[in-house]
């Protein structure tokens, strides 16, 4: 049997796994995703995933049951199996991938069930959001990159149960480049609070060529994650990505510190902050007054310049930034690696016992 075990103070409770279709549908399941995409995208990218498109209606007649995107433009396209077999679920991801590249994004946004009118409105969605890494020119070159190349398109299949079939017949597609995965549920109730559990499945990995500038991140932070771990051994063991930032996690899922680039070149900054990054806007406005409340505190024992700001339109960050100028020259510049390094350290010795106090008093 599974279980989970809830502890609040001294009381412990186990709660039983539950069929979550004995009593949900499909649009249940639709609807959840559509509205909180991370709950599927954190399982394969830390990026900021949105919904481009619901139900979305193809050419041929075919109907996507969502279609999701990244700042940097990598598309995702998400087929809900639940009434369906596994063979007409994946056929019909693979169907609306075969649709999906003989696309430009013109005839994209004219599809039924975009959300958006246009590419650029999705852009300054991103931008306004404060992911500004990429140009409009790039980001849209990822774009028309995903629907021109097969592999870079991203498939999901998600379930609240993938069987031994579905899984060998994704192996073995992967094999063969296809970039399809699986994600499925694990559901416990307790009255009316729902508690879901998105897994991976395990399949074969698919190695994809990583940029130039990509590669120069992965130095980068695998370089200042290795220092960061030496210094406060036990905190995390995750590894570097090639994205643009690193996140260092607090014990909650939706706080954590984090190292980001910046701005485009030859004005590139190097940012060491503490996130808030609730769905609860108010809650990310309450964590953030009380630590600007301690803000004298807060610097004296940093010895930086801190910096309190919104990060998009919900979440909230708490910052300081060196100017690095150019990727090349952070990467050339131990200075600035060892006040990256630093700096986080200050950041988590200060700030994250009162982290903690904020969030017992805030949360309860």
């Amino acid at each position: 049997m599974v279980y989970v075990v809830i502890k609040e103070g001294d009381r412990i409770e186990i709660v039983g796994e539950e069929n979550f279709s004995a009593d949900k549908n499909e649009n249940y399941l639709h609807k959840l995703i559509e509205e909180n995409t991370y709950i599927i995208s954190r399982e394969i990218t830390e990026n900021h995933v949105i919904t481009l498109g619901s139900r979305l209606r193809l050419p041929s007649g075919g109907e996507l049951d969502l279609l999701l995107i990244d700042p940097e433009g990598n598309i995702m396209l998400v087929e809900l199996k639940k009434g369906k077999g596994y063979r007409e679920a994946i056929a019909q991801l693979l169907d609306y991938a075969s649709e999906l590249q003989m696309m430009n994004p013109e005839d994209l946004f004219n599809c039924r069930g975009i959300k958006f009118k246009s590419l650029n409105e999705v852009y300054e969605l991103f931008k306004s959001e404060d992911f500004e890494e990429l140009s409009y020119e790039e980001f849209e070159e990822n774009v028309r990159s995903c629907l021109n190349n097969p592999r870079n398109l991203q498939l999901l299949l998600v379930s609240y149960r993938i069987g031994e079939d579905t899984s060998r017949l994704v192996s073995w597609l992967r094999k063969f480049g296809v970039n399809i995965r699986c994600i499925e549920f694990s559901y416990f109730r307790k009255g009316k609070r729902e508690v879901f559990v998105p897994k991976l499945v395990e399949v074969e990995e698919i190695k994809r060529p990583i940029t130039r500038t990509q590669k120069k991140y992965l130095r980068f932070f695998t370089e200042l994650l290795s220092r960061f771990k030496a210094k406060k051994p036990g905190v995390t063991e995750r590894k570097a990505f090639t994205d643009s930032w690193l996140k260092i996690p607090v014990g909650y899922s939706d706080l954590h510190f984090e190292w980001r680039f910046i701005g485009k070149e030859p004005e590139k900054c190097l940012e060491v902050a503490l996130h808030f990054e609730s769905a609860d806007e108010k809650e990310n406005e309450k964590l953030m007054d009380y630590f600007v409340a301690r803000k004298e505190e807060i610097k004296q024992k940093i010895g930086e310049e801190i910096f309190f700001g919104r990060l998009g339109k919900k979440w909230r960050s708490i910052y300081t930034r060196k100017e690095v100028k150019t990727l090349d020259d952070a990467l050339d510049n131990e200075e600035v690696k060892r006040w990256a390094v630093d700096t986080m350290v200050k950041f988590y010795e200060t700030l994250k016992p009162l982290l903690d106090k904020a969030v017992r008093e805030i949360r309860g």
